[in-house]
């Protein structure tokens, strides 16, 4: 479950660190029915060895879907660079739990956030064992939430078509889906970041339904017709 555009893992900025205020306000706490805890929370700069060991255990296929153009292991640099991020520019959450006094790493999202278009390119990658089980759309909401709060219009990524469990965890989550018209293999899907915190709220204000994708045709409102009652 996995996103595979590679820019925004693979090319994080250079000069990223953490050199904003950490955004506390992401932090969440969820109990599980056997009283284990997750815990949703900004990534630090010592997530390092926590990311590569959740890299190394994930499978083959996830890892090559969240790291598409790797060709060997995660280098240094490479985790360096994901986990020293500015919290500004270049977000990032993850979601980790206790197996007896050992941490571990079940999921990672994070944004690039691009100021002049006003959206943000989020990757997303589960654990095999702990896909289909609400930890990813945990995550993609905490991941609107901090779009949001950057006033970003969009959250987008390029998922490929054969990734079938992101897919249907985007349209699970309402995103709009849309295949390349030039590579066929490649879908977009974007959303607006609000509309990951509607799933929150028991009921759907109208002022909340801007959620459409921008290439949505705008559909005319029609007014009823009254019936003829005879005289």
């Amino acid at each position: 479950m996995n996103s595979q555009h590679a820019t925004a893992l693979e090319e994080a900025p250079a000069d990223a660190g953490p050199t904003g205020r950490y955004p506390t306000a992401l932090i969440d706490v969820r109990v599980l029915p056997d009283q284990r805890r997750l815990v949703l929370r900004p990534i630090l700069p010592q997530d390092d060895h926590l990311l590569a060991e959740m890299i190394n255990r994930v499978s083959s296929t996830t890892r090559q879907r969240r790291f598409p153009s790797a060709t060997a292991e995660v280098t240094v640099d490479q985790l360096t660079r994901l986990t020293c991020v500015d919290h500004d520019r270049h977000m990032a959450v993850v979601v980790t739990t206790w197996q007896g006094e050992q941490e571990i790493l079940l999921a990672e999202g994070r944004l690039l956030v691009d100021e002049r278009s006003r959206c943000a390119e989020f990757t997303l990658m589960v654990d095999d064992a702990w896909q289909r089980l609400g930890v990813g759309t945990w995550v993609l909401q905490a991941l609107g939430q901090a779009a949001e709060a950057r006033g970003m219009e969009w959250i987008w990524c390029d998922v490929p078509a054969s990734n079938e469990a992101l897919l249907a965890l985007v349209r699970h989550c309402r995103f709009g889906c849309i295949v390349d018209r030039i590579d066929p293999r490649i879908v977009r899907v974007e959303t607006r970041p609000r509309t990951l915190q509607v799933r929150r709220l028991r009921y759907l204000p109208a002022t909340r339904l801007r959620w459409l994708p921008r290439w949505w045709p705008r559909v005319p409102q029609l007014t009823p017709v009254r019936p003829i009652t005879p005289a």
